[in-house]
């Protein structure tokens, strides 16, 4: 009989309690399913991140392969014609200005889109320290905020 596997779900409703789950999935899975981020992350920013990211897709490929690995596999990945839906472009460490940095260079990206990513990191960061105490948690970012 077939093991039935599902994604971990993350309830950010919940989330201070959920933690321990979310580092669980991080670390067994590489993925979960997010619930409720709504109450976390405003819904204009989510909209205008995903603008942001569908105009960085859209740049010409020779500047997205600017986008380079910093660890194997981290950087510009084309469609191939065997995954031909599959497009992705690396960032190390979204907690970090200096990674979001790198990688705005790489790509040449505009004023507003280093705006609304910057925009992104400081609701990142903010959400995370309001939804959990930081004092008795593993660190979240680099040094190098």
């Amino acid at each position: 009989m077939a093991t039935k596997c599902s994604i971990p779900v993350i309830d950010l409703h919940d989330f201070p309690n959920q933690l321990s789950k979310l580092m669980a999935a991080c670390e067994e899975w590489g993925c979960f399913r997010l619930l409720n981020h709504h109450e976390v992350l405003p819904s204009t920013l989510m909209s205008e991140m995903k603008s942001v990211v569908r105009s960085l897709f859209d740049l010409p490929v020779e500047i997205k392969r600017r986008n380079l690995d910093v660890i194997a596999g981290s950087g510009y990945v084309a469609p191939t014609a065997t995954n031909p839906l599959y497009e992705a472009l690396g960032l190390y460490d979204m907690a970090s200005r200096r990674d979001v940095e790198t990688f705005c260079s790489q790509l040449d990206a505009s004023p507003h889109q280093r705006y609304s990513l910057s925009l992104f990191l400081y609701f990142k960061i903010t959400s995370v320290m309001l939804t959990s105490d930081i004092s008795q948690q593993p660190p979240f970012f680099s040094s190098s905020l």
